[in-house]
């Protein structure tokens, strides 16, 4: 079984067509198996269709993911800019997606210049994380019983790969500037956690 995690954009291609755009990142993709330019069954539950499956790689992007059109992620029951977990099973063909909202990285947290009410986040470390480039969208940002609700900046450097909060913020929150922290963001509910990162790790 060969599998993945991928985000979902919608498109404009043809009926039951699905492109996969693969090695965004710094290990090769295991859905690098699949036979390029087939088709196959995709399913979600007791949703299935026959698709053409086209395969990509190389392109500039810092996560994988796939593209197909309104109709067919509808019929699926799939929401775009989500993040979404596939299973290639060779012996019958059969694409299997099911939802993975929840995605992890280590990160260097930094003094931000936005503004207390403001989260910051590179564009390189937003797409590891799975959260939606939305400028202005409120993440709940959790750390310990600490909670704050704060607007999404992304900054226009691509390679990015920084998290900024306000000075003040990681003063009261106990939060060590410019040192590496666990970040998991969860899809369903806008969260970001933030822990201190274990050494070693």
């Amino acid at each position: 079984m060969a599998s993945g995690r991928l985000d979902l954009f919608i498109a404009k291609l043809p009926v039951n067509h699905i492109v996969l755009t693969l090695n965004c990142w710094d290990s090769p993709s295991g859905l690098l198996a699949i036979p390029r330019n087939t088709k196959i069954i995709m399913r979600k539950g007791s949703i299935k269709q026959a698709v053409q499956l086209e395969v990509l790689e190389g392109r500039e992007c810092f996560a994988d993911f796939m593209e197909m059109n309104y109709a067919l992620a509808r019929q699926f029951q799939l929401t775009a800019l989500r993040r979404y977990s596939l299973a290639y099973h060779a012996e019958d063909r059969t694409l299997a997606i099911s939802p993975s909202p929840l995605s992890e990285s280590l990160a260097l947290i930094s003094p931000g210049a936005n503004g207390s009410d403001t989260l910051s986040v590179g564009f390189e470390l937003l797409s590891r994380l799975g959260i939606p480039e939305r400028q202005g969208a409120i993440i709940k940002v959790r750390s310990g019983k600490n909670l704050a609700r704060l607007r999404l900046h992304v900054p226009a450097n691509l390679s990015d790969n920084r998290l900024r909060l306000s000075s003040p913020l990681l003063q009261r929150w106990k939060l060590g500037a410019n040192q590496s922290h666990l970040l998991q963001f969860d899809q369903r509910t806008f969260t970001l956690s933030v822990t201190p990162a274990v050494p070693g790790r």
